[in-house]
C-alpha cells in the first residue's frame, strides 16, 4: 500500500474523530470565550483536514482537477491551514490574559506574518512560491514552502514557550494547569511539521495536530467534571486532589492554611426567599471568593452546599490575616439586589498532626463555629 494511501486513510480517520469532538462541544456548549475560541480552532483544523483528504485524493488521481482549479484548491488548502494556526493563537492569547488585542498597532504587527503567508497563498499560483502547478494540473512543492512553513510554527513555538514560562511563573493552581495544556499542545504537532517537511511521502503532520487537540479537548472535559456545576469553581473532589499534593509537600518554607466559609441561616434562607435566591446568594459569594482568589493567590472551591473553602501559602512567619481581613471587608459591603446575609469563617493552620484532610477541615470547622457562636 502506497504511503498516499495510507496517508488518506489516517486522515479520514483524524477528520472523523475531530468532527465528533466538534459535535460533542456544540451540543455541550458552554457559554465562555475560552470553550468558544477552542471550538472554532477544531473547526479550522476539520476543514484544513477535509482539504487535505481532497488533496491526497488529487495526488492519487482519485479527484482529477485542471491547472486552474488545482490552484484555486491549493490556494484555499493553505489558507485553512493558516486559519487554524490563527485562531489557536488567538485562544492561547486569550487564555494568556494578554493585552495584544487591546492595542491596534501591536495587533495589526502580529498578525502580518500570518496575512503575508494568507497573501502568499492566494497567489503562488503565479509567484510559484508555495506551489508550482503544471500543465496538468499536478502539484509540486515550491521552492520557498518551508519558509512559508517555518512562518506559521513560529507563532506555534512561541505559544509554547510563553505557556511553559508563564506555568512557572503563575501561582494559581487553574492557571497552571491551562498553560501546561497550551505549552505541550505545540510540541507534537511542531515535531512532526519539521519530519513531514524534511522526508518525502511521510504525511505524519496531521496525526500530530490530531492528537494534540484530542489532549487539549480532554483537558477541557476533565475541567467540566473537576468545576462545581453552579458555581464553576472547583468541586470537593479537586479539593481533594490539590490538598492531597499540598500536605505531602515539604512545608519547611510554606505554611498552608485553609479557610472553611459557610453561609448562617442558610436554609431559612431558601425556606423563606425561595431557592433561586439562594443560588444568587451563593453565585455572589463565589464572585468574593474570586477576588479573593486573585488577590492573595489562593485555591478556591465549593464544599458542600452552603459551604466553601480557600487553601493559601504563605511564606514562613508571613501573616495570614490580610486574607482573613479581606474576606470580612469583602462580605461586608452592600450586596445589591440581594437580601442581606453574613457567614462565618473558620480557619487552620497545618501541621504534621493534621495528618490527613478531615483533620485538616475540622480543625477550621470549630473556629468556624466559634465564629458562629459569637454571632447567636
Amino acid at each position: 500500500m502506497s504511503s498516499e494511501i495510507m496517508s488518506l486513510e489516517m486522515n479520514i480517520f483524524c477528520l472523523l474523530l475531530l468532527i465528533r469532538i466538534l459535535y460533542q462541544m456544540y451540543i455541550n456548549r458552554e457559554q465562555n470565550d475560552h470553550w468558544n475560541y477552542f471550538y472554532h480552532t477544531i473547526a479550522w483544523a476539520c476543514v484544513y483536514l477535509f482539504m487535505d483528504v481532497i488533496w491526497i485524493m488529487n495526488v492519487k488521481h482519485l479527484l482529477t482537477f485542471n491547472k486552474i482549479q488545482s490552484g484555486i484548491f491549493n490556494s484555499f488548502y493553505f489558507c485553512s491551514l493558516a486559519m487554524l494556526v490563527c485562531s489557536w493563537y488567538i485562544y492561547a492569547q486569550k487564555t494568556f490574559h494578554s493585552t495584544v488585542f487591546e492595542h491596534k498597532k501591536r495587533l495589526v504587527l502580529t498578525f502580518i506574518p500570518l496575512i503575508f503567508f494568507i497573501g502568499s497563498s492566494l497567489v503562488s499560483y503565479w509567484t510559484h512560491g508555495l506551489f508550482i502547478i503544471d500543465q496538468a494540473g499536478n502539484y509540486h512543492r515550491g521552492k520557498l514552502l518551508p519558509f512559508y512553513f517555518l512562518i506559521l510554527f513560529a507563532y506555534i513555538l512561541y505559544l509554547s514557550i510563553k505557556a511553559g514560562y508563564l506555568s512557572k511563573k503563575a501561582k494559581n493552581y487553574l492557571y497552571q494547569k491551562e498553560y501546561k495544556v497550551i505549552a505541550r499542545f505545540s510540541f507534537l504537532p511542531f515535531i512532526t511539521a519539521l519530519i513531514q517537511m524534511t522526508v518525502d511521502h511521510l504525511l505524519i503532520f496531521n496525526l500530530g495536530l490530531t492528537y494534540s487537540i484530542f489532549i487539549a479537548y480532554n483537558y477541557f472535559q476533565q475541567n467540566l467534571i473537576s468545576l462545581d456545576p453552579l458555581t464553576k469553581i472547583n468541586n470537593r473532589e479537586q479539593l481533594d486532589i490539590y490538598l492531597t499534593t499540598k500536605m505531602k509537600e515539604n512545608h519547611q518554607k510554606k505554611d498552608l492554611y485553609l479557610f472553611l466559609l459557610d453561609i448562617d441561616q442558610f436554609k431559612k434562607i431558601n425556606d423563606e426567599l425561595g431557592h433561586v435566591v439562594g443560588d444568587q446568594i451563593i453565585l455572589k459569594i463565589t464572585d468574593i471568593l474570586k477576588q479573593i482568589a486573585h488577590l492573595h493567590n489562593c485555591f478556591i472551591s465549593r464544599y458542600g452546599g452552603d459551604e466553601f473553602i480557600i487553601v493559601c501559602e504563605r511564606d514562613k512567619n508571613e501573616e495570614i490575616m490580610p486574607v482573613f481581613n479581606d474576606l470580612q471587608r469583602l462580605f461586608q459591603q452592600s450586596h445589591e439586589g440581594l437580601p442581606d446575609f453574613s457567614v462565618s469563617i473558620g480557619y487552620a493552620k497545618y501541621d504534621e498532626s493534621l495528618n490527613y484532610i478531615p483533620k485538616f477541615i475540622e480543625k477550621a470547622d470549630r473556629y468556624m463555629y466559634l465564629n458562629k457562636n459569637v454571632k447567636k
